[in-house]
């Protein structure tokens, strides 16, 4: 599980966990600031989507999952595709300005900065809840 400690083969940056969540914020801050899309879009993205997937099953493991023959498979069929949309990223942007009013925005509507405790009591207790699924859950076939 990933609340062990893991430890990365060669010294980075930050820990692993932090490092695809910044990867993940960047590239969102980036669709927002760019117009493709707002806040409650990405979260909704990530909540749907990649989140529950990722919740059990890893982002290398889904890519192996998705092609007929496997990474190998994957990589030939998409590698160029997911270069060509990578060297779109640029560099990173900053969390200021209008983006961070539009972000906040949306954040303290869904969740007022005064319920944030009341909030994160309910993320710790889901967070609670799907440890033991995971715990409890059918092992993956080898």
């Amino acid at each position: 599980p990933w609340e062990k400690d893991r430890r990365s083969k060669v010294l980075c940056d930050g820990f692993i966990l932090n490092r695809l969540q910044y990867a993940v914020l960047q590239e969102g801050w980036r669709l927002i600031q760019d117009g493709v899309c707002d806040a409650k879009d990405i979260d909704t993205v990530m909540t749907a989507g990649l989140g529950i997937r990722w919740s059990f099953i890893g982002p290398f493991e889904t890519a192996h999952l998705n092609a007929p023959d496997g990474m190998r498979d994957y990589a030939e069929r998409y590698s160029a595709g997911i270069v060509r949309v990578s060297e779109s990223f640029g560099q990173p942007r900053p969390f200021e300005g209008p983006t961070l009013d539009q972000v906040a925005g949306y954040l303290e509507g869904e969740m007022p900065v005064e319920k944030l405790g009341e909030v994160r009591e309910w993320r710790d207790r889901v967070l609670k809840d799907m440890a033991l699924f995971r715990q409890n859950m059918p092992e993956r076939p080898s």
